[in-house]
């Protein structure tokens, strides 16, 4: 069975909110140096965990990959 999942790229002031964020998804990579995140989420629930994550103190942007956008994918 194979669950559909968007990547979620999160931009952060403080390292501290990632504990917060990691709970609601599959937190995969953090940059210390450029302050940002890859966190994987279920497709069903991505809007109500995008607002839920932009109410987190020290989050300061939440962007949608575009790697699952057709004009972006590769095709092999």
């Amino acid at each position: 069975m194979e669950v559909a999942r968007k990547l979620l790229i999160i931009y952060y002031n403080n390292p501290n909110c990632l504990k917060k964020v990691s709970i609601l998804g599959n937190l995969i990579y953090q940059s210390k140096k450029l302050c940002y995140a890859y966190l994987y989420v279920d497709e069903k629930n991505a809007k109500s965990i995008i607002e839920n994550i932009k109410q987190i103190n020290g989050v300061t942007k939440v962007e949608v990959s575009l790697t699952e956008v057709e004009e972006y994918a590769f095709k092999i």
